[in-house]
């Protein structure tokens, strides 16, 4: 091999392709916060949130419940000694901060004691770990029957994923069900302090 193409061959092993760059980021930061949540009412078809454990029990509508927008919410809890999530990819602009989820949430109980039997946890995970922990809502905001309410957690981002998992997860005890329908999510991005 001649002196040149040993050269040639050293070059292309120590530079990069031309095509190696940072990963694209679909959303970029602006001066507002930027919505990155697809189908935060859960009418559409696309894209689907994905259910654990896989049932259609947990996207509802009338006559369980009457949603706020749409014909379609989210419906967790209802049976004692379950676990149950709903989740949704969402894409992160580079350099995001901070996120806040807003949306209207209906939570009918029928537990009885000043306790957090049931939880409804909302968090924000990049490869199952929490980038954003939104924060929880539990028996104790609920009534019987329940009035959707509007709601806004917000949290710092821990990580800087070009995509991450909203997910939503709610646990009950063994005593006494809660329900906890949500309808007309949002999920904003901030990048600024």
């Amino acid at each position: 091999m001649s002196s040149r193409a040993l050269t040639v061959a050293a070059l292309a092993v120590a530079l990069p392709a031309c095509g190696d760059v940072a990963i694209k980021r679909d959303v970029a930061c602006g001066a507002q916060p930027l919505q990155v949540l697809p189908n935060g009412s859960f009418d559409a078809v696309a894209p689907a949130w994905m259910q654990e454990p896989v049932t259609v029990a947990l996207i509802c509508g009338s006559p369980r419940i009457t949603p706020i927008d749409g014909t379609q919410a989210a419906c967790l809890g209802g049976t004692d000694g379950t676990v149950e999530t709903l989740s949704q990819q969402v894409p992160l602009p580079d350099g995001a901060r901070s996120v806040a989820l807003s949306g209207q949430i209906c939570i009918d109980t029928a537990e009885t004691q000043a306790a957090d039997h049931d939880v409804l946890q909302l968090d924000l995970v990049d490869l199952g770990t929490v980038i954003a922990a939104l924060g929880k809502m539990t028996n104790q905001q609920g009534a019987t029957p329940c009035q959707f309410k509007a709601f806004m957690l917000t949290a710092p981002l821990t990580g800087d994923p070009a995509t991450a998992t909203l997910r939503i997860r709610s646990t009950l005890d063994t005593g006494m069900p809660t329900s906890f329908y949500l309808d007309a999510l949002k999920l904003t991005v901030s990048c600024t302090p």
